[in-house]
């Protein structure tokens, strides 16, 4: 029988207190950041943002400021999405997405306060392009394209997320990027910043355009991200500085062209022999040249030059497109993170949390001057408690989607899917209320859990919540 006397050798006096402190604070930042998303706020600090443009010179703490709380203010927007919805609704939003674009550093800023909110939430992201801001954010990524890939930064990697989110929304699809963009965000040479985003528009378009896969070398620049898997795991991406997460989306989207293989086969083998008789046909052609050329003259390459270069540069992609479907043949299609993912990142939570809550432990025992003995008897009580309650706050987190679509359903509620709703910013208030509930609870019960959660491994480098869609979104 258990003993419910008290202990006299330190044990209980070195446990872990309940904890209000980081509750509190999430529920503060909640707050902050719903103040911010009342009108004007955010407008002024954009229009006064001062850029250090003397690399030579130390940024004033002025610049500083200016440079980090854009990415803050678009986190916690990303964050509490009823904030978001609330910003949606005002004149700043408008001035953002209009105004503010046309003026290349108010641009940079805009879409990094955008840009985050855009990544987690298909409402805000219809609520951005319904202010007519697509033009401006093609035109961004056209001027890119014109530059070397070693001069490309942070705009068009805000600029590509807005575009690849659009992708996902039927009535934002057709007035985005088209596939060749898309694949164009996947160079051959070196991954960037950009490329989960160019496959995540790849994987929306091309159900739609399988030509334009095929013409443009999206089978193989998706093939070549996901290069170096082991038995459908991603370990050592071969693609120069590409990542884990590239790999795992570019593995989840060839398991989609495997797929629908047979119509890829069918209309490749089409486009082969159309483009090879066409290049047969070119081939044969003599050359013209002027008198000035006969005297050594050189020009550019004349339009006929380029529809043969480009021609040339189709037909090898369409063959080496048809050569990796080919290859790949009978791989699966979903890969196992695909299939696992949730429950890879509750053990794993898990894990980590037992050996953050053993260290933990044992610190605040040695802390407290108790026996050695104790000191581990309290670790592994601590890493115990700490396993299960990141545990239990991933797997909500993970399950999350499933548990509100069912609450909402029992209340006879839709999920918000545009801010102009009726109710939109009530509802999403109760929801991110619950959110930090939930956290305030867990955290009360299991103290010492919102740092292994945080910095769970699995979390930060697998994209756990892309889902490739077998068909576009209709």
């Amino acid at each position: 029988m258990m003993s419910t006397e008290p202990r006299s050798d330190g044990f209980t006096e070195a446990l872990p207190r309940r904890d209000l402190v980081a509750p509190a604070l999430v529920a503060g930042i909640y707050g902050f950041t719903w103040w911010m998303a009342d009108e004007g706020k955010l407008r002024a600090l954009v229009e006064e943002v001062e850029v250090n443009t003397d690399p030579n010179a130390w940024p004033t703490p002025k610049q500083v400021f200016h440079h980090l709380w854009p990415f803050f203010a678009g986190t916690f927007g990303m964050m509490f999405e009823s904030a978001a919805c609330k910003f949606s609704k005002t004149t700043d939003m408008d001035w953002l997405c209009k105004d503010a674009m046309l003026d290349d550093q108010k641009a940079a800023v805009a879409l990094c306060l955008l840009t985050a909110p855009a990544e987690h939430s298909p409402a805000f992201v219809k609520a951005i392009f319904d202010r007519g801001t697509m033009p401006r954010i093609k035109e961004i990524v056209a001027i890119y394209k014109t530059l070397p890939r070693d001069q490309h930064d942070e705009l068009l990697v805000n600029a590509a997320v807005l575009t690849a989110k659009a992708a996902a929304l039927p009535s934002t699809r057709t007035e985005g990027l088209e596939i060749g963009d898309f694949v164009w965000m996947l160079p051959q040479e070196k991954a960037h910043l950009y490329c989960p985003y160019g496959l995540e528009g790849v994987a929306y378009t091309w159900h739609d355009d399988i030509r334009g896969l095929l013409l443009s070398g999206g089978v193989v620049r998706v093939a070549e991200l996901m290069a170096g898997s082991y038995n459908g795991l991603p370990f050592r991406p071969k693609k120069v500085e590409s990542s884990v997460a590239n790999q795992e989306l570019a593995l989840r989207l060839f398991g989609r062209f495997v797929e629908r293989r047979d119509e890829l086969l069918k209309v490749g083998s089409q486009l082969e022999a159309a483009i090879a008789r066409e290049v047969h046909a070119d081939s044969r052609l003599p050359v013209r040249q002027t008198v000035w050329q006969r005297t050594g003259v050189k020009r550019g390459e004349s339009e006929l030059d380029v529809s043969r270069r480009v021609a040339v540069q189709q037909l090898a992609d369409v063959r080496d497109s048809l050569a990796q479907l080919q290859q790949h043949a009978a791989m699966p299609l979903r890969s196992h993170l695909e299939q696992y993912c949730s429950y890879i990142h509750v053990v794993s939570s898990s894990i980590f949390g037992f050996a953050y809550g053993a260290a933990r432990g044992y610190f605040r025992g040695y802390m407290q001057d108790v026996t050695p003995s104790v000191c581990r008897e309290l670790s592994m009580h601590v890493a115990r408690r700490t396993a299960v309650g990141a545990a239990l706050l991933v797997a909500l987190f993970e399950f999350a989607p499933q548990i509100k679509k069912e609450a909402l359903s029992r209340l006879g509620r839709q999920p918000i899917a545009d801010y102009t709703a009726d109710g939109a910013l009530e509802q999403l208030v109760g929801i991110d209320c619950a959110y930090i509930g939930a956290i305030a609870a867990l955290n009360f019960i299991f103290p010492f859990i919102l740092v292994p959660v945080a910095f769970n491994p699995t979390q930060l480098f697998i994209p756990y919540d892309i889902e490739i869609p077998t068909k576009p979104k209709a």
